[in-house]
């Protein structure tokens, strides 16, 4: 296999390895908040409206007797002569889910069932709420719609979650129990159609990562145009998260950046929960929290790899001496001997000079895992999830907007300009240092044609070019907000590179 070919093949598996890795950052979500996510993404058949706020056209059945007839039980959801259903307006989820069982030739209930299921819910949100809510319990005889549209909101999740077992899902398996105990089993949900319903949320539920803050008084996401409550996490659960250090050495704390400096550009803690959720729906606090926490991660990884930095810096000052050894051993490509001797020489003068040429892998190795943990912080943090900056939610992908066009999706422009912005960024960011080496380089004088220096010179520009193309490839996948994060380390990128290179032409005037 010829050397370019292994050099690609090495670079595409190091992709893998990052794309892998980030995906092994733990879920902070907790199963009570994936109760609430499930609700918020699948809620039912039904609406419940008190007297005249509905349109009785508009659904498909409407019971009228929840209590006296103040209360309406909208439900959205039929079933033909050939057993098909339409189910709309509340749940997208459900009718996939419909659509999967019959598909699995799984029996489908009865329209009664999800009725009476979704009634069995109701029940079950303004049981907790009112326990909850002594000194104001809902009186369904008053028509409170702002207090019914809380409970239901706030307290729907509890047709899922069962606390006893801290199961997401128990509450569902025993509403269908006690339902098929109290209508048999042919008309509610078979023990297929159960596991099928189950595992489809399950599924879909765990695609959502965004559970992490520390700020719990204002509602977090955007799940089927719904926020939900979140509960703060602390530092020392985010030990115990995964397995893994990475989720309490850099996923916790970069997360608890982000969410803290949103809060302060939001208002600060002391401001009204209500103006601190507006100021996220506009985006604006999020994007300034991403500016501030790139900043900080960048200028860490600057001063953790600053040596390095500068080592591999002096290597390029050495280039002119290290031309001149390898013209000694034109044939160091093919003749061993030679090769050898090229190595040792080179070494001597990397002693002479205190180069460790191996230092820059020093700068991988931190840089690594810190942009895993930055992805899983990114991925994680509840604030991202939360409204929309020009249109674009900072926790979907940048693709996500870009394949369905403009017309279609309002951020369609916003993802366009930051994915070209990035990718700007990003090259202006790995060629400016090797600009910078060429205008030096023009001051040495050419010794003659070097084979191993040119393919050196190859390998090092093709790995350029491979890593710039990786991450493009990738600013598209990831959340929208990598690719902030990616634009703003560019720019910081390039103001490291000519403060290092100050700072070195400086100090070899001194040393001179």
């Amino acid at each position: 296999m010829k050397r370019r070919n292994k050099l690609t093949l090495g670079i595409v598996g190091l992709a893998a390895v990052a794309l892998f890795a980030s995906g092994c950052t733990a879920n902070f979500c907790t199963n009570i908040e994936k109760s609430r996510i499930a609700h918020a993404l699948e809620p039912g058949v039904s609406k419940f409206l008190f007297e005249g706020t509905y349109d009785a056209t508009d659904a498909s059945i409407v019971k009228d007797d929840l209590v006296e007839g103040k209360l309406h039980q909208v439900v959205y959801i039929t079933r033909d002569a050939d057993g098909n259903f339409a189910s709309y307006k509340n749940s997208a989820l459900l009718s996939d889910i419909l659509s999967s069982a019959k598909q699995s030739a799984v029996l489908l209930p009865s329209v009664d069932y999800f009725v009476q299921l979704d009634r069995e819910g109701f029940e079950a949100a303004r049981s907790k709420y009112n326990a909850e809510h002594a000194d104001a319990i809902l009186n369904l005889n008053e028509t409170d719609e702002a207090a019914l549209n809380l409970y239901l909101e706030d307290y729907g999740y509890w047709r899922f979650y069962d606390k006893e077992s801290d199961n997401p899902y128990g509450a569902y398996s025993a509403m269908n129990k006690k339902l098929r105990e109290t209508y048999g089993y042919t008309s509610v949900a078979s023990m297929d159609f159960e596991k099928l319903y189950i595992s489809a949320l399950n599924t879909t539920v765990d695609k959502y990562h965004s559970c992490i803050t520390v700020y719990d008084k204002v509602k977090y996401g955007n799940y089927n145009g719904t926020s939900i409550k979140l509960e703060s996490v602390s530092w020392k659960a985010a030990w115990g998260k995964g397995g893994h250090l990475i989720e309490g050495l850099i996923v916790y704390p970069v997360a608890y950046m982000i969410d803290g400096f949103a809060i302060a550009f939001a208002g600060g803690k002391n401001a009204e929960p209500a103006a601190i959720q507006a100021a996220y729906q506009t985006g604006g606090p999020q994007i300034l929290s991403i500016l501030v926490v790139t900043v900080i991660v960048r200028l860490f990884i600057f001063l953790c790899t600053f040596r390095s930095t500068l080592a591999q810096r002096k290597m390029t000052e050495l280039q002119p001496e290290l031309a001149k050894i390898q013209q000694k051993y034109p044939n160091a490509n093919t003749n061993q001997a030679q090769k050898q001797r090229l190595a040792e020489e080179q070494m001597r003068l990397y002693k002479k000079h205190k180069v460790n040429p191996l230092s820059q892998l020093l700068v991988l190795v931190i840089q690594f895992p810190i942009f895993i943990g930055v992805w899983g912080a990114m991925t994680g943090s509840a604030v991202l999830s939360t409204g929309m900056f020009l249109n674009l939610n900072l926790s979907d992908s940048i693709w996500a907007a870009l394949k369905v066009g403009p017309k279609a999706h309002p951020g369609w422009w916003t993802a366009l300009v930051l994915i070209l912005l990035m990718s700007a960024g990003q090259f202006f960011a790995m060629k400016v240092p090797q600009w910078i080496q060429k205008a030096k380089a023009k001051n040495v004088a050419r010794l003659g044609k070097n084979p191993a220096q040119k393919q050196q010179n190859r390998t090092a520009n093709m790995v350029s070019y491979v890593m710039l193309v990786m991450i493009i490839v990738m600013g598209f996948t990831l959340p929208a907000a990598m690719g902030v994060y990616w634009f703003v380390g560019a720019i910081v990128s390039l103001i490291q590179t000519v403060f290092t290179t100050v700072i070195f032409a400086g100090g070899k005037k001194k040393n001179k």
